[in-house]
């Protein structure tokens, strides 16, 4: 911590290791996995993660936006790129085709324009065609599937290289999921027999990789999962996993207290003994939630401290009268694994008790958080 006077998140590179191991544990033989690198890799840096990934031999990584497959590509990532939120500008093309990158197509917008122009292309753009199977958010309905595949039958500068779909609840196995993978095979045996023969077909991500099995087909998507959360607690005994992202920050300073002494703005919590408060130099706009406030904890000598009053933009209170010899410059782990076995702070925890999920949280941590790779 000597590198930073307030906060640093620790991303621990063997952790994330360890998490692809265990999700690749879980696949049937054959299925390759594609790691979410977008959002900054859910905050935890994506040039550096995917580095990792790349590394461990990653058979895929996914961003949302052509600009984050370009920074990546300056970055050397090799590894093939899924542009998973698609392409909505013609400028957007002449990047992908000159970084190499795979544009999910998942309206008639871009696919009768890829279609008109493919021959002008130097080398066949690979895509990957997303099918709307119950999400109602992005893709092709099932019944425009022939339609689809005659276009794309007729392109030769595109190459169709996946097809996809997307779960709206991949942690709950139900009948509208296995609806929903009944549909997207229909939608593959159409594509095949348009003489169309995808090498990727995917429609698990973090959540269905545990609940639907049959459902991974050659590619999963890990996104969350990588980091060491699952998107329900309930997968957690199914799917043992590490948090990757540490986030601890140097107490500033402690005061004592008598009883009857109201906290922080709104003066929302008032003392109810004699009480010593650490002041911790993190708030809201580090990417702690305001929600926690009179709820989260934080470890402080490997003991669990209350936050108490509400939190501020740049500050964070902690009960410690019960925790001996507390000092400025003591450690306080605001998320992550503590000192020893058992000790914890999870994302899946802050969020329930933020009433958000454990994606908002680690998306949110602040760039002011310095980020250190072990």
């Amino acid at each position: 911590m000597s590198n930073s006077p307030r906060a640093v998140a620790y991303i621990d590179l063997g952790a994330l290791e360890e998490n692809c191991r265990s999700i690749r544990g879980c696949l049937k033989p054959g299925t390759g996995l594609l790691g979410v690198v977008k959002a900054d890799a859910y905050g935890h840096g994506a040039l550096e993660v995917s580095r990792k990934l790349e590394a461990i031999g990653i058979d895929y990584l996914g961003v949302a936006t052509v600009d984050e497959g370009v920074d990546l590509r300056k970055g050397g990532i090799a590894t093939p790129l899924l542009i998973m939120s698609g392409v909505f500008s013609w400028d957007e093309i002449e990047p992908v085709v000159r970084y190499d990158l795979t544009p999910v197509v998942h309206d008639d917008s871009l696919l009768t324009r890829l279609a008109a122009l493919s021959k002008e292309f130097a080398r066949p753009v690979r895509v990957h065609v997303k099918f709307d199977t119950g999400m109602g958010r992005l893709g092709f309905r099932p019944a425009e599937a022939q339609r689809v595949a005659a276009i794309l039958a007729n392109s030769p500068g595109v190459k169709t290289e996946g097809i996809m779909t997307h779960f709206p609840s991949p942690e709950v196995r139900d009948e509208y999921g296995l609806s929903q993978v009944r549909a997207f095979l229909k939608v593959v045996d159409t594509f095949r027999a348009a003489g169309l023969d995808p090498a990727y077909a995917h429609m698990s991500s973090s959540g269905a990789i545990v609940t639907y099995p049959e459902a991974h087909f050659s590619l999963v998507r890990a996104g969350i999962s990588l980091y060491g959360s699952h998107p329900s607690r309930s997968l957690e005994e199914v799917l043992p996993l590490r948090q990757v992202m540490k986030v601890v920050a140097r107490i500033a300073f402690c005061r004592d207290f008598p009883a009857g002494v109201p906290l922080s703005y709104g003066r929302t919590y008032q003392t109810p003994r004699d009480t010593r408060i650490a002041y911790i130099p993190v708030g809201y706009s580090d990417g702690y939630p305001r929600s926690l406030s009179n709820k989260g904890r934080v470890l402080i000598k490997n003991r669990e401290c209350s936050i108490v009053g509400r939190v501020c933009m740049d500050w964070s209170l902690a009960d410690v009268t019960d925790l001996d010899g507390v000092q400025s410059g003591d450690e306080a782990i605001l998320l992550g694994e503590g000192d020893s076995r058992g000790r914890s702070i999870s994302a899946n925890e802050m969020a329930e008790l933020a009433g958000t999920i454990p994606y908002e949280i680690l998306c949110k941590i602040s760039r002011r958080i310095k980020r250190v790779y072990i």
